[in-house]
């Protein structure tokens, strides 16, 4: 599934967008790019005042973190490193990041994930 809905130029969702979407897209097509199962019907489809679309909000705070933490800072560091140290060392240097990260005790309210997920 691609992360279309990350995108730069991803535009807001609504019932009438999705209607199109089904309409116009195959099923392989809607669930490749979208991750939406097309022949399934929610069972808020014909609630009035329930847009799901709009109950959900971005979570901003996430977003923030993954485009700084994550898209930027940690390329950066490995651009960095493979500079200063050649491609070998600064693979070695990685994987002890990724090892010390993985390695972390469980922690009460502490989120892990072993698998980078």
């Amino acid at each position: 599934m691609s992360n279309i809905l990350d995108e730069h130029n991803s535009i807001l969702w609504s019932h009438q967008h999705m209607e199109f979407c089904i309409c116009a897209l195959i099923l392989v097509e809607l669930w490749d790019q979208y991750g939406v199962v097309g022949n399934l019907t929610p069972f808020t489809n014909d609630f009035p005042h329930a847009d799901i679309y709009k109950m959900l909000t971005p979570d901003l705070l996430h977003q923030i973190i993954k485009g700084v933490f994550k898209d930027h800072l940690v390329t950066w560091i490995g651009k960095y490193l493979k500079i200063t140290h050649g491609e070998a060392e600064a693979n070695q240097i990685l994987d002890d990041i990724d090892w010390r990260i993985a390695a972390v005790l469980l922690y009460p309210n502490l989120w892990h994930f072993p698998e980078g997920q």
